[in-house]
């Protein structure tokens, strides 16, 4: 997906991965990836502020945390959540086929 060194906390950076659209965030040092999508209106969240372990989409404020996917606007909405694994600087998601 990327280079830890290019990813600095609070930042994200958004890869298209079997026509998904995942972001991968520096959540204070630890990275976590998740749908890009936002689940208002699919606008991308990968430019979206990140305080306090939640993203905010620009579009129309719709608030997740990073941790969970948890949508702290809509609480029936949750982003899907994808395990990431660094190695030798270099960042990796692991992304089922299903």
């Amino acid at each position: 997906m990327g280079r830890v060194s290019d990813l600095p906390p609070g930042r994200s950076l958004e890869k298209r991965v079997l026509a998904r659209r995942i972001i991968v965030v520096n959540d204070a040092g630890i990275m976590r990836a998740l749908e890009g999508d936002c689940k208002h209106m699919k606008a991308s969240l990968a430019s979206g502020p990140i305080e306090d372990g939640v993203i905010t989409c620009r579009m129309h404020g719709w608030k997740y945390r990073l941790a969970t996917g948890e949508c702290l606007t809509n609480p029936a909405f949750r982003l899907k959540t994808y395990p990431v694994e660094t190695e030798e600087g270099k960042i990796y998601v692991v992304v089922d086929h299903g």
